[in-house]
């Protein structure tokens, strides 16, 4: 706050400084290649950036770094699979503490969940072109799934509605 007067004979003229403050980091922005087919970047969580890192080598901070193709095999921490819809093939392979696949609905190629037992509501992956879900026990209804061209429910011992 600056209280000096701006002359000697006017009266005292105050001016008051507000701090702007940094705004907190955003979750997503604009993509910036259109190769792939989701409209914005999503920020990958610490977990799963680490899991993937460990299974391909490559530092991948959002799903703009994704590379088309991504495979995760018995991986037993990744849960957060929200922001990996933008690959065109992912493979999960008995990735037990997935349940909510609901993002992944975006995958435009092949998704294989591969006896993922955690995963149970699979109504909002319709859009998958190629969709496998071997082995998940979990899953009982696959009646929104009209529209996959080519549906693997192959020990999927729990389907009660197709």
């Amino acid at each position: 706050v600056d209280s000096s007067p701006s002359s000697p004979s006017s009266p005292t003229t105050t001016t008051t400084t507000i701090p702007t403050t940094t705004p907190p980091p955003t979750y997503t922005t604009a993509r910036r290649t259109a190769a792939k087919s989701v409209s914005c970047d999503v920020l990958l969580c610490p977990r799963t950036r680490a899991i993937i890192k460990r299974a391909t080598g490559r530092t991948c901070h959002s799903s703009a770094d994704l590379p088309d193709t991504l495979v995760l095999s018995s991986s037993a921490h990744l849960a957060d699979v929200s922001a990996l819809g933008a690959v065109s093939t992912l493979v999960l392979y008995r990735c037990h503490a997935v349940v909510d696949v609901s993002a992944l609905g975006t995958v435009k190629g092949k998704l294989r969940l591969v006896e993922c037992n955690g995963v149970s509501d699979v109504s909002a992956l319709g859009a998958v072109r190629e969709l496998d879900l071997r082995g998940c026990t979990a899953v009982r209804d696959v009646s929104a799934l009209g529209t996959v061209r080519k549906l693997n429910l192959s020990g999927c011992s729990g389907v009660v509605d197709v």
